[in-house]
């Protein structure tokens, strides 16, 4: 049996990294389970972003998260649904 040594550095990062991916993932789930709800009267658009700025709010995007969701196309910079 191999014994590996890690850092506390390195512990906090893979936990910073899978928190990360939980909460996009997360984001994702809610915007495709909210679009297949919507009404006529809403555009998917503006319950995508309501998403958004609910997660902002609670501080669940970190820079991280910000990062995932511009390379997928999610979101620009400014936070703005594409």
């Amino acid at each position: 049996m191999t014994k590996y040594i890690i850092t506390k550095k390195q512990l906090k990062e893979y936990v910073e990294k899978k928190r990360a991916n939980k909460v996009f993932y997360d984001i994702l789930l809610e915007m495709y389970k909210s679009k297949k709800l919507l009404n006529e009267n809403v555009s998917s658009k503006k319950v995508s972003q309501s998403i958004i700025n609910n997660y902002k709010r609670k501080n669940l995007i970190t820079s991280r998260v910000e990062e995932m969701l511009i390379k997928y196309g999610v979101i620009n910079e400014n936070y703005e649904i594409i």
